[in-house]
């Protein structure tokens, strides 16, 4: 079949959205569905246990985290890595949340149990767990798409829109009793309204952002996960008042110490 000028401009525009500037929205949840608390799961008994827990941070701190995927799982667990008073991380797979496999068909979007997550934590000896997501959004054509009559314009003319915006957000919770730290949450925006179709997609825009994003979440963990001026003055009393090890044997009535020298 012979190609008409309109159907070439039509695979032209297809070419570039696909390779570079397409329309495009990425979310790490993949649908899931994500509360804090599932409503169905609280009751009286579970608000007044939240309002009687408190934080158990000590000076370091064990952290399990999850994400909605495990592409960025690596990324996550080196930026929590240089969290300072964090004594070590343990990824929580995805194989153990949602049941999905490696190289498996993306399964059906189903809830993510807080609780269950806490219990993972906990198996794995965590005290910290701290629930990380992400996604991006942005691609499309301007107002100079309707100059794309012939095939040379649409080569060089900038009638596509790469502004992208990201985000990367955390939940940080204590895996005992639940007490909720705070959260931690960082955005990003790049790309131009006039770009033509050589021009980076939000593919690759999210990807030069994303080591920003992950640089802010650090800073502001750094503050969620810090003990309290409590438990370092704790500490620094009891390392204070330990008493030093006592060489050789004790002294007794048969083994009585030296006397003192004036």
């Amino acid at each position: 079949m012979k190609a008409t000028l309109p159907s070439v401009l039509l695979l032209l525009t297809t070419l570039g959205f696909s390779t570079g500037c397409g329309a495009s929205a990425y979310s790490a949840t993949g649908g899931s569905h994500f509360e804090l608390d599932r409503g169905k799961e609280v009751d009286d008994e579970d608000i007044l246990k939240a309002f009687q827990a408190a934080p158990q941070l000590g000076e370091s701190s064990r952290v399990a985290f999850y994400t909605f995927d495990d592409k960025k799982a690596p990324d996550v667990e080196r930026m929590l890595g240089a969290v300072p008073h964090v004594k070590s991380t343990y990824h929580i797979p995805e194989l153990l949340v949602s049941g999905s496999r490696r190289y498996q068909e993306p399964r059906a979007a189903g809830e993510i149990s807080v609780k269950k997550l806490r219990l993972l934590a906990a198996r794995a000896g965590a005290d910290v767990l701290v629930i990380v997501d992400y996604g991006y959004k942005g691609g499309s054509a301007n107002g100079l798409a309707a100059f794309n009559m012939l095939l040379v314009p649409a080569l060089f003319v900038p009638f596509l829109d790469n502004r992208t915006e990201s985000y990367a957000q955390a939940w940080a919770l204590d895996v005992r009793n639940g007490y909720f730290y705070g959260d931690a949450s960082a955005d990003a925006k790049s790309g131009s309204a006039f770009v033509n179709i050589y021009a980076d997609g939000p593919d690759a825009l999210f990807a030069a952002d994303w080591p920003k994003l992950l640089s802010t979440l650090q800073t502001k963990l750094t503050a969620r996960l810090a003990p309290s001026k409590a438990t370092v003055a704790r500490a620094a009393t009891a390392t204070a008042t330990t008493a030093p090890a006592t060489i050789g044997a004790p002294a007794d009535a048969t083994n009585p110490a030296p006397a003192a020298t004036p």
